[in-house]
């Protein structure tokens, strides 16, 4: 399994400039595309991985294409911890299962722990 040869970037402008360049690669070590299309999720762009807003949010049981909530009700700013760990979660079953299609980690990030089975 490839991983990017640097990063993570510092801001998503600056990931956009590096897949632009042709810097970013998948995981079976082609040259990302220059440009990603829109998410069908949520309003960013669909790199090739699981998007967060593509799951049901374990913490506030927000449903695929909802936002996250605060506990006030109030639509939260960012997604939850679990959210983004459940999609990267998902991604890590993909890799197993041979996907090549995903964007390859970058150098410095190791893979969420998988949970132990039989436990939450």
């Amino acid at each position: 399994m490839n991983r990017q040869s640097f990063g993570p970037p510092s801001t998503r402008a600056e990931e956009r400039g590096w897949r632009a360049a042709g810097l970013l690669v998948d995981v079976a070590g082609r040259v990302l595309p220059a440009t990603a299309p829109l998410c069908g999720f949520c309003d960013g762009e669909d790199i090739g991985d699981t998007c967060p807003a593509s799951l049901t949010c374990p913490t506030c049981k927000a449903t695929p294409r909802q936002r996250c909530r605060r506990p006030s009700g109030h639509t939260a700013e960012q997604w939850h911890r679990s959210r983004v760990r459940a999609a990267d979660l998902e991604d890590q079953r993909r890799e197993e299962d041979g996907d090549t299609t995903l964007p390859a980690r970058w150098a410095d990030t190791p893979p969420a722990p998988t949970p132990s089975r039989g436990t939450r």
